[in-house]
C-alpha cells in the first residue's frame, strides 16, 4: 500500500502543475497571435533591420511567447519528474488556472499592440451621389451630420451614417463648386444654369436639414464661393459680391480693377481677401467686410507653386511657396525669411484658430506636420511621425486636438496637442479601411472624395473588439 505524500509536497506539485498549465496556455495564445499578426502584414516588409512594416508590439509578443514557452517547458519537466500530474484535484486546478491566465495574457497583448480601430458601419458604394466629388461639410457637433457633395447632387448623412437628405440637380445641370467651410451650419453651392454654364446660381443650404435657405442668380461666377463671418462672398468676371449669409440679401459689390481676373476669394469676420491676376502680376486685395472698399493690395511673389489664400482673418497667403502673414496695413510679417509651405501636389492644410497646420516634405523622404502662427508668421513646431512617410488628412476634433491620418506600412490616426504638437496618447492603427486618394475626416467618420464608385461614400470606425 502506497503511503500518500506529505501535504506540503502535494500542494507544491499542484502549484507547479497549475503554473505549467498557465504558462502553456499563455504561450499557445501568444503563438497564435504572432501568426495572426504575421498574416495581417500582407505586403509590408518586416525584418530585424527594418521594423517599419512590423505590426506594433510584434517584437515584444515574440519575446513573451519564447519566455512563456521556456517557463512552461521547465515547469512541465519538473511536474513529470515529480509525478505531480497524477492528482485529479491538481489536473482540475490546472485547467481552471490556465483558463484564468488567458485573461491577463489577452490584456497584455492589447497593451502591447496599442489601440486599433476597424470598420464599424458604411454606406454601400453607389447608394449615394455619384459623379465627381467636390468636398464635404460637417454639421454642428451635437448633430453628427456629415455632407458629401458631388457634381450631380449633395447628400447629408445623420449621426448614424444613414442618408438624412438629398439635394439633386435638374437634368442637364450640375453642382459646380462648394464653400470650404459652413459657418453657423450654412454651406454655399454654385450651380450651373442653362444660360450661364457652370456657376450661374448661388445657393445657401442648411447642413443639417438640407433645406435651401436662399438662392440667387449671379452670372459669370468664378471659382468657389466662400462663407465667413456673416457673409457669403463670390467673385465674378468683373466684381466681388457679398451677400448676407442668413438671408441672401446683397450687402455690397466691389468692382475688379480694369483688366483684372479673379482667381480666389476668402471671407472672414473682419475682411475679404481677393487673389487676382492684374497687369501688375498676381495681387492680393483686402476688402472691408462691411463695405467692400479696398483697404490694401499686395503684389504676390510667383514661383513654381501657385499663390493661394490661407485665411482672411487673420490675413495670410502663400506665394512662391512662402507663408506671408499681413498686418492691418497690408505689410507682410515677419520681415525676415518666410517659412516654406507647399501649395502643389497633395499638400494638406488645416486652419484652426490662428494657426496653420501644413504637411511639409522633409528632404524628399517623408512628410512632417508643421504649425505656423497666423498672427506673426512664426514657425511654432514640427512633428514627425516615426516611420510614416505621408500625411493623408488633417482635422480639428471636438476637444481642440489636431487629428492626423498618416500612411506608412500601416495607416495611423494621431491626436496632437495644438500648442506643442506632442501626441496625446498612442496612435491608433486603422485596419482594413478602403481609403481613396482623397478623403475627409470628421470625428470618426471618413468621407471618400474619389471618383471610384466602388468605394463607400462614407464610413465610420470604432475600437477593434477581438484580435
Amino acid at each position: 500500500m502506497d503511503t500518500p505524500p506529505p501535504l506540503v509536497k502535494r500542494l507544491r506539485d499542484h502549484v507547479r502543475l497549475a503554473a505549467a498549465s498557465a504558462f502553456s496556455a499563455v504561450a499557445v495564445l501568444y503563438a497564435v497571435l504572432c501568426l495572426k499578426s504575421a498574416a495581417d502584414m500582407a505586403d509590408a516588409v518586416c525584418s530585424v533591420g527594418y521594423t517599419a512594416g512590423c505590426p506594433r508590439g510584434l517584437g515584444w509578443l515574440v519575446l513573451w511567447t519564447l519566455v512563456a514557452g521556456s517557463a512552461a517547458g521547465g515547469l512541465w519537466w519538473s511536474v513529470v519528474k515529480g509525478r505531480g500530474h497524477r492528482s485529479a484535484v491538481g489536473r482540475v486546478m490546472a485547467v481552471v488556472v490556465a483558463l484564468v491566465a488567458l485573461g491577463p495574457a489577452w490584456l497584455g497583448f492589447s497593451w502591447l499592440r496599442g489601440p486599433h480601430m476597424d470598420l464599424f458601419s458604411y454606406q454601400a458604394p453607389g447608394s449615394a451621389v455619384v459623379g465627381k466629388p467636390l468636398g464635404s461639410w460637417a454639421g454642428p457637433p451635437a448633430t453628427g451630420f456629415v455632407v458629401r457633395a458631388g457634381a450631380d447632387g449633395v447628400t447629408g448623412y445623420d449621426g448614424e451614417g444613414r442618408r438624412g437628405w438629398s439635394l439633386r440637380v435638374p437634368a442637364g445641370g450640375a453642382v459646380c463648386a462648394m464653400s470650404a467651410d459652413s459657418p453657423s451650419g450654412t454651406g454655399l453651392l454654385t450651380f450651373a444654369t442653362v444660360l450661364d454654364g457652370c456657376g450661374g446660381r448661388l445657393v445657401a443650404v442648411d447642413v443639417t436639414s438640407g433645406k435651401q435657405l436662399w438662392t440667387t442668380n449671379i452670372p459669370h461666377l468664378v471659382g468657389r464661393p466662400s462663407a465667413g463671418g456673416s457673409l457669403a462672398v463670390v467673385a465674378t468676371a468683373d466684381a466681388v459680391l457679398a451677400h448676407d449669409l442668413a438671408t441672401g440679401a446683397e450687402r455690397w459689390r466691389s468692382p475688379l480693377p480694369a483688366g483684372a481676373v479673379a482667381m480666389e476669394v476668402a471671407a472672414g469676420p473682419d475682411r475679404v481677401l481677393l487673389l487676382a491676376r492684374t497687369d501688375q502680376g498676381v495681387e492680393l486685395f483686402a476688402l472691408g467686410a462691411r463695405t467692400g472698399a479696398v483697404a490694401w493690395r499686395f503684389p504676390m511673389p510667383v514661383g513654381y507653386e501657385s499663390p493661394r489664400i490661407v485665411s482672411a482673418s487673420p490675413a495670410a497667403a502663400v506665394g512662391a511657396g512662402r507663408l506671408l502673414v499681413f498686418d492691418e496695413a497690408g505689410r507682410p510679417q515677419p520681415d525676415g525669411e518666410a517659412p516654406y509651405v507647399p501649395t502643389t501636389g497633395a499638400a494638406e492644410w488645416l486652419v484652426a484658430g490662428d494657426v496653420l497646420y501644413a504637411s511639409v516634405p522633409e528632404r524628399e523622404k517623408r512628410e512632417v506636420l508643421a504649425a505656423f502662427s497666423l498672427k506673426d508668421g512664426r514657425h511654432l513646431w514640427t512633428r514627425a511621425f516615426e516611420d510614416e512617410w505621408r500625411i493623408r488628412a488633417l482635422a480639428a476634433d471636438r476637444t481642440g486636438r489636431i487629428a492626423v491620418i498618416t500612411e506608412g506600412a500601416y495607416t495611423h490616426l494621431w491626436h496632437l496637442d495644438p500648442g506643442t504638437g506632442k501626441p496625446r496618447g498612442e496612435s491608433t492603427v486603422l485596419r482594413r479601411l478602403r481609403l481613396g486618394e482623397s478623403f475627409a475626416l470628421h470625428g470618426r467618420t471618413f468621407v471618400n472624395l474619389d471618383d471610384d464608385t466602388r468605394l463607400p461614400p462614407i464610413f465610420d470606425v470604432a475600437p477593434t473588439i477581438g484580435w
